[in-house]
């Protein structure tokens, strides 16, 4: 969790955590830059989704705004009076209008899969991906956190917020959203994913070695169980990953090197 802490601080020391994101126009533009003069967010978000993800990513982030208490515009001062002023208060209500959701639509969409989150769990989820510090979760922020962890190989970055998305995806169903997932629930993201040769390893992952019930019913899973089985997935990877890197011997690829 440290490790996890540090790796989260280190990579937002390098840019300012109040920027907005860029113009539509300067995005445009460094997509035509050398790859190696791209930051490293700029990589990650033009990295391109399935459309099926997408479509369900896009409705799992609309599902979290409506649960969003509605939002009071924050009226100008009366006392301000100069054009300067005027156009600040302006910008003002403009950004106020951009959809976002906080911690309370995440705790009401909990409610709804029948989950009790544990302490400052909710408060967290927001941080760690909360880009400008507003306390919201912007588009922009829900894209990176996404693509961000799907693309990960350290096993470092956040992934609370990931994990539960991810079973909000998986439960997506008919313009609804379920409090259990079944493995059918799961089968299309997941090929579309992984691909046909790692599918059954990772419905395994999820579901564990039964799919069915001992009456011969389709397996359901809420999403307490299921997180509990990412979590557990995540340490193995990571202590899997650890383990190479122990394994590792510098000196034997040296000396392959030499030989050739």
């Amino acid at each position: 969790m440290q490790s996890t802490q540090k790796n989260r601080e280190d990579n937002n020391s390098s840019r300012s955590r109040s920027e907005s994101p860029l113009s539509q126009e300067e995005q445009e533009r460094r997509k035509k830059l050398p790859v190696y003069e791209r930051t490293l967010e700029e990589k990650i978000m033009s990295k391109k989704i399935k459309a099926v993800e997408k479509d369900r990513l896009i409705k799992v982030f609309n599902a979290l705004i409506q649960l969003e208490p509605k939002r009071v515009e924050q009226e100008m001062d009366g006392n301000k009076t100069t054009d300067g002023d005027t156009k600040l208060g302006k910008q003002k209500r403009k950004k106020s209008n951009e959809p976002k959701f906080s911690a309370k639509a995440i705790y009401a969409m909990m409610k709804k899969l029948k989950y009790t989150p544990i302490g400052d769990e909710v408060e967290r989820m927001i941080w760690e991906i909360d880009e400008d510090l507003d306390e919201q979760i912007s588009w922009y922020e829900f894209q990176l956190m996404f693509k961000r962890c799907i693309k990960d190989t350290s096993y470092l970055e956040p992934r609370g917020l990931f994990n539960f998305v991810q079973f909000l995806m998986y439960a997506y169903d008919k313009e609804a959203i379920k409090n259990t997932i079944t493995v059918e629930d799961t089968l299309e993201l997941l090929y579309v994913r992984c691909g046909r040769q790692n599918l059954d390893g990772e419905i395994f992952k999820i579901f564990g070695q039964d799919e069915k019930t001992a009456d011969g019913q389709e397996k359901e899973i809420t999403y307490s169980e299921y997180l509990a089985q990412m979590k557990k997935k995540d340490f193995n990877n990571w202590t899997e990953l650890e383990n190479k890197k122990k394994k590792y011997d510098p000196s034997k690829e040296q000396n392959i090197n030499k030989k050739d």
